[in-house]
């Protein structure tokens, strides 16, 4: 043990005000006070021990009163005391992070050997130089939160969000590798005052009106300041060893960003967080993702992860069919391979020993890696020093197995992607009414000897031809998942709390620290109003904090697990908080199947008509485009009136798409509604094939206003109102011209005659929008109850 004092913000020290602003100081009376508490409850032998501890406090009577810091080291017996009772007597004190500082500081003034040794150089009295701590500006700024905590707890019984000091020590000098560790924070021996009266607030209020976290603090400020405050007493601080939660925490993160690890760039970065969890710079790792390409072994250095044996074959100068047929025979029969000291005879067994034997390596392991049960890849661990290589190595180790079977799997899903992009690249799938011209346009680049020089390909025209746009929009579709999600985190919550309710009514021993509850996020009352990010953060609260806390009440608590299992019944995937979600994407699903239907075999009758180019794609519904021109099918005489035919079949299938989504609502689980909109461009376009986006767009400026157009009008208004143009049940038609207007006039004629329309027609003028003005619409309503003839 060691009494010394040692501050870690000498802003404190050089101004002798404290940053927080309230009135801080040492004192041992709140200990001396909760001591004799107990000591008059007590009714075993350890009362005696307290009134041991009374005895030797009671021999100073200055304790009383606060305690000087630079008078703190003449209570070193005292201290020592406080930690014998607070601390377990069977403890390793050289295995005990502890120490007693000022409250509200990072200011300590007696710990053990194994606390200061995180701080201070072994052989000076000194902070160790390249010690990585907190900023001046982000340690006031986390003493002010922990400040307020105790203040909000303590007179309004409500808190921040919790803080906690992370502190990353020096490269440790036995393994030469970063050490991380929590700091925590015993605050019973404290004595809080206000030395005026408290105003009173509205705690909803005053807990919306802090939400943000940016701003609580300097609200909080000015609502409740700081020196109207005292503290008085001792912080019991003690640092727990998170080096292995933050070598796990690295490696999730590299998970999550593994396409930066398909290039290679976190390789390195994982072997690192791997040589933190075992605790050992001695010991390296290779790592082998199991890509395949037509069911064979490849080994691709790509990735950025290589395999050590892999690796010893190739400065070898061994053939790649040999190391692949190592892996292939492995693949065959994948387990555990683990040798602590390799020796002579093993090599004959194992070909791949005698290669690490030859460059100093005396152990290695050889890890299968599962994903689902699908083999994913394999991880080799080894080492120069057998020493390092132990059971205490291997257990930890198995910790990371999860998470890089994960990074295996979703490389192995890159790899994947990235082969069927370049075939979609290079070989996309054509329309037949086009595949002609492409076939000519290789034929061309292959012919003039470009493809050999890698020269551009010519470009691929269709000029003059007539578009057509349609779209089929599903109403609202953003706010109705939305509201299912919301409905879903409230069905949530209700049956968390009555879980949480009969465990408590059940388990009688246990604590209430056990019951799982973040205030943060546990006291929005109305779903309604969170955003996107809080709903994020609510999910990942009841979908993974929880259930880790619920496993861990039933694993110490046997009486609650049935009524812990009927909770994860019931939050199941396939169980009541996802309800509402699920019946908003079964009827999604049931609209899209059917508007897909409808448009594959409309696509179908009017290339049987005439060949055009029909495209569809989805955003909140579907739409399409479809071009129609002489160039796309020149030998083909073209009909006069073909554009008629075309327009009166596109209006016939949004018409009766509209009838099929309404007949479906009986059927849907969550009610939905479709739009339909066309939009009529009387005059010829140009389209090209865009290499780079490998799709057909409009060419030339002119022609760029109908892409401008189309974009514009699905939440295009009334002029001079709020309300949308497109309504359910409907069919807005987009023109310009009135020519357009009229002869969708008999279209529409010869559809309400066959009773697939209303006579509801409007003409109506549509809002200014960006760029474009002067468009008009017709709208007319669609039978949506089908008249049977």
């Amino acid at each position: 043990m060691q009494s010394i004092t040692l501050n870690l913000n000498q802003t404190i020290k050089e101004s002798g005000k404290h940053p927080v602003g309230a009135d801080i100081k040492l004192s041992l009376n709140p200990f001396i006070e909760y001591i004799q508490q107990r000591a008059n409850k007590e009714k075993t032998a350890k009362i005696n021990f307290y009134r041991y501890i009374l005895e030797q406090f009671n021999h100073y009577p200055e304790l009383r009163s606060p305690i000087p810091p630079e008078n703190a080291k003449n209570y070193a017996s005292l201290f020592e005391l406080i930690y014998t009772s607070l601390s377990p007597i069977i403890n390793d004190e050289s295995q005990q992070y502890w120490a007693i500082g000022t409250p509200v500081s990072p200011c300590f003034h007696y710990g053990t050997d194994a606390f200061y040794s995180v701080f201070m150089e072994p052989s000076m009295c000194s902070l160790k130089s390249d010690l990585s701590l907190p900023s001046k500006k982000e340690m006031d700024k986390n003493l002010l939160a922990t400040f307020y905590n105790l203040i909000l707890e303590k007179f309004y019984n409500f808190s921040l969000s919790n803080n906690k000091f992370t502190v990353k020590s020096i490269v440790d000098p036995k393994t030469h590798l970063l050490k991380y560790y929590r700091l925590n924070v015993d605050t019973r021996f404290l004595d809080i005052r206000a030395k005026t009266k408290l105003p009173e607030y509205n705690l909803k209020d005053v807990k919306d009106y802090i939400k943000d976290e940016r701003n609580s603090l300097k609200i909080l400020t000015k609502l409740i300041p700081p020196d109207i405050f005292s503290i008085e007493g001792i912080s019991i601080v003690t640092l727990t060893d998170v080096t292995s939660e933050y070598a796990l925490e690295t490696v999730k993160n590299l998970v999550i960003e593994h396409n930066e690890s398909q290039n290679g760039q976190h390789s390195r970065d994982i072997a690192t967080a791997l040589k933190t969890l075992v605790g050992s710079d001695d010991v390296n790792f290779g790592m082998l993702p199991y890509l395949k390409l037509n069911k064979k072994l490849l080994i691709n250095e790509q990735s950025g992860f290589q395999s050590k044996v892999v690796q010893l074959a190739k400065e070898k100068g061994m053939d790649d069919n040999d190391y692949s047929s190592l892996i292939e025979d492995y693949l065959d029969n994948p387990r555990t391979l683990i040798f602590p000291d390799i020796t002579d005879e093993e090599p004959e067994v194992y070909p791949m020993l005698s290669l690490l034997d030859e460059v100093g390596i005396k152990s290695y392991a050889l890890f299968p890696l599962f994903y689902n049960g699908k083999l994913v890849g394999a991880l080799e661990l080894y080492t120069k020093d057998s020493s390092k290589f132990n059971g205490n190595t291997l257990t930890k180790i198995e910790a990371a197995f999860p998470l890089l079977a994960q990074l295996f799997h979703n490389i192995i899903i890159d790899f994947n992607n990235e082969i069927q992009d370049v075939i979609t690249d290079k070989f996309t799938a054509l329309q037949p009414s086009v595949q002609w011209r492409f076939h000519e346009a290789a034929f061309n680049y292959i012919q003039s000897g470009s493809r050999d020089r890698n020269l551009p390909i010519e470009p691929i025209f269709f000029r003059n031809v007539y578009p057509f746009y349609g779209a089929v929009d599903i109403r609202n579709s953003s706010i109705q998942r939305n509201a299912a999600i919301r409905r879903d985190l409230y069905v949530h919550f209700e049956i968390l709390e009555e879980t949480i309710t009969a465990i408590r009514n059940t388990a009688n021993a246990c604590k209430e620290t056990e019951i799982p509850h973040e205030a943060a996020i546990w006291k929005y009352k109305d779903l309604d109003e969170l955003s996107d990010r809080e709903i994020l953060k609510t999910e990942d609260y009841l979908q993974r904090q929880i259930p880790a806390s619920l496993n861990n009440l039933r694993d110490s608590h046997p009486e609650v697990k049935s009524i812990i299992d009927r909770y994860f019944m019931l939050t199941s995937v396939n169980g009541k908080v996802f309800e509402n979600r699920e019946r908003y994407e079964k009827s999604m699903q049931m609209i899209n199947v059917a508007v897909t239907r409808h448009l594959d075999e409309f696509n179908a009758e009017i290339q049987n008509i005439y060949p055009s180019y029909f495209e569809k794609f989805r955003t909140d519904g579907v739409e399409f485009d479809i071009y129609l021109g002489q160039s796309i099918a020149p030998k083909i005489p073209m009909p006069d009136d073909l554009l008629n035919t075309f327009r009166l079949k596109q209006l016939r299938v949004l018409a009766e798409i509209a009838q099929t989504t309404s007949n479906l609502g009986p059927y849907f689980s969550l009610p939905l509604e479709t739009t339909q909109l066309i939009f009529v461009y009387d005059k010829p376009i140009d389209v090209s094939f865009r290499i780079d986006e490998q799709r057909f767009d409009v060419e030339g400026s002119y022609n760029i206003r109908y892409q401008m157009v189309k974009k514009r009008i699905d939440k295009a208004h009334i002029k001079d109102t709020s309300e949308r143009l497109t309504q359910p049940g409907k069919i807005s038609i987009v023109y310009f011209n009135s020519t357009e207007a009229r002869e969708y006039l008999g279209y529409i004629k010869k559809l309400q005659n066959r009773g697939l329309l209303n006579n509801d027609l409007e003409y109506l003028e549509i809002e200014e929008l960006q760029g474009v003005e002067g468009l008009k619409a017709l709208r007319i309503g669609v039978t949506l109850k089908r008249i049977i003839n």
